[in-house]
């Protein structure tokens, strides 16, 4: 039966969805009774697609030790959401001009977000500032933002004149950017604790994740296979993939167990299979390293005499 394969790529791996190419399944399987789909489960399914292109456009422009940012309002602060939006264009601007003076590009993806007891919050994740006082910046970049007048000497002490206001991590690598993308994706309630109502403005602003225009976007590489069958690499499942010989596994990459899922979709009754590979060893480290010499705007060859494994 033919096959499709979409192919994702990036610095964190490598990511394969398996489907049918037609409507009529393989061989021995029955096509299910046509259901018309619920208003709920049209809601889940766009739900996951979201997820999906959120969680591959981060893959696609950030990595591991770049930054998760929290930026806060003082507990108790209601402003209307267009002011909220300029707040935060003003410290994407002071932030990309400290962003060009280093030479480097300001990437970020973010959500405004209003907790359920009214607080309003903005989480972005950003690539990684090269400065050691980067936590300092960032707070004084927020403080600005906010109309607030800077305190220099306070920067000078090292200080934060944020108040506590700016709240800084790194992405991590655990989930492959799956945790992350669902944060900045989940829904919104509207409806407080306290039983207030969001406004229209409010809903509207906090149910969309935006970013930056000059963001790569993921473009899968498509795959046909008109007579080929999928049993195989079923039966071998992400443990057989990465300790027997195959040729269905990248050299170089293991994997992700926690990333393999296979199953029936319940609508259709046609079986689908994703998994995402991970590279290791020698590959994660040329990976990075090919990665670091293009952000440098240098050659991008690897010498392989000084390739280490990590």
């Amino acid at each position: 039966m033919a096959y499709r394969e979409w192919i994702y790529r990036s610095s964190w791996g490598i990511e394969h969805v398996y489907q049918y190419k037609g409507t009529w399944g393989g061989k021995h399987e029955k096509r299910a009774d046509h259901e018309k789909a619920t208003r709920e489960q049209i809601k889940r399914q766009n739900q996951r697609n979201k997820e999906n292109r959120v969680r591959r456009t981060i893959q696609l422009n950030f990595r591991p030790g770049d930054l998760w940012l929290t930026l806060k309002y003082p507990k108790g602060t209601r402003k209307p959401m267009d002011e909220v939006i300029e707040d935060f264009r003003r410290f994407t601007d002071r932030m990309r001009k400290l962003y060009k003076k280093q030479g480097i590009a300001f990437k970020y993806m973010y959500r405004i977000e209003i907790g359920k007891r009214g607080g309003i919050h903005v989480h972005i994740v950003m690539n990684r500032l090269d400065d050691q006082r980067a936590d300092l910046i960032i707070s004084d970049a927020w403080t600005r933002a906010r109309g607030m007048t800077p305190i220099e000497d306070m920067l000078l002490d090292g200080l934060c004149p944020a108040d506590g206001l700016a709240h800084l991590d790194h992405v991590r690598a655990v989930g492959n950017g799956k945790e992350l993308a669902e944060y900045l994706v989940k829904e919104q309630p509207d409806t407080l604790e306290d039983g207030t109502k969001l406004s229209r403005d409010e809903i509207k602003a906090t149910c969309r994740c935006g970013s930056s225009r000059n963001l790569d976007r993921p473009v899968p590489e498509v795959k046909t296979y008109n007579h080929w069958t999928l049993r195989r690499l079923i039966e071998l499942g992400a443990e057989g993939l990465n300790t027997q010989p195959n040729r269905y596994r990248t050299e170089g990459y293991s994997v992700d167990k926690d990333s393999w899922v296979h199953g029936i979709n319940p609508y259709t009754g046609l079986s689908y299979l994703c998994y995402f590979e991970i590279p290791t060893g020698r590959r994660r480290w040329e990976t990075e390293k090919k990665r670091q010499r293009q952000q440098a705007g240098a050659d991008c060859t690897v010498d392989v005499r000084t390739v280490r494994s990590v």
